[in-house]
């Protein structure tokens, strides 16, 4: 229900950093954050030190990361020799919609497509194509400027929060773990 995405960092000797964001992955919700908020080198990098997340605010301390704010057991930010190996361990990942990588001191994203079956050649059993287009300029992707004046921060933390308050109004909550953009979180020190 949540639309995930990868951020990635470029370093100074090429090798690339990458965590996960569970939610608002699209260019309007955490590209729209990443190019207003992180759009230097020392303001990108400090959000690898926490692991993946479960979204991403405006700055560090109001971001949710799993290990930090959840005191979850989740692996450190992952690392790659450079950007063609992190695309060709992409392959086949059809969970991720977006994946933003910051270098040369700007964002870009590259986003996961689908060719349906019908339109592809000889597809033995009909089946589709996913693949991850190359990576452009953030500011020029044409859903981050249509949208980007009409961004509702943490859109996809609000539904499931609600949804998550319904099921627990209605059946309890022995059984519902709820994900909350202003409740259920564990207090930080």
């Amino acid at each position: 229900m949540s639309t995930r995405s990868n951020i990635a960092i470029q370093l100074p000797d090429g090798k690339l950093k990458v965590i996960y964001v569970h939610s608002d992955g699209y260019p309007y919700g955490v590209g729209k954050i990443l190019h207003d908020s992180y759009n230097t080198y020392d303001k990108a990098i400090e959000l690898f030190d926490f692991g993946d997340a479960s979204y991403l605010d405006d700055n560090i301390e109001s971001c949710s990361f799993y290990k930090r704010d959840w005191e979850r057991k989740i692996d450190p930010a992952r690392e790659y020799r450079n950007e063609y190996m992190y695309m060709a361990d992409m392959r086949g990942d059809i969970h991720i919609e977006y994946i933003y990588l910051f270098k040369d001191n700007n964002w870009f994203i590259s986003c996961s497509e689908y060719i349906e079956g019908e339109k592809l050649k000889n597809s033995y059993d009909n089946a589709g194509l996913s693949y991850w287009t190359n990576f452009g300029f953030l500011r020029k992707n044409k859903d981050y400027i249509k949208y980007r004046d009409k961004h509702e921060k943490h859109g996809e933390v609000k539904m499931i929060s609600s949804l998550g308050k319904m099921l627990t109004k209605n059946f309890g909550s022995d059984n519902i773990s709820v994900q909350s953009f202003t409740e259920g979180l564990p207090k930080k020190n």
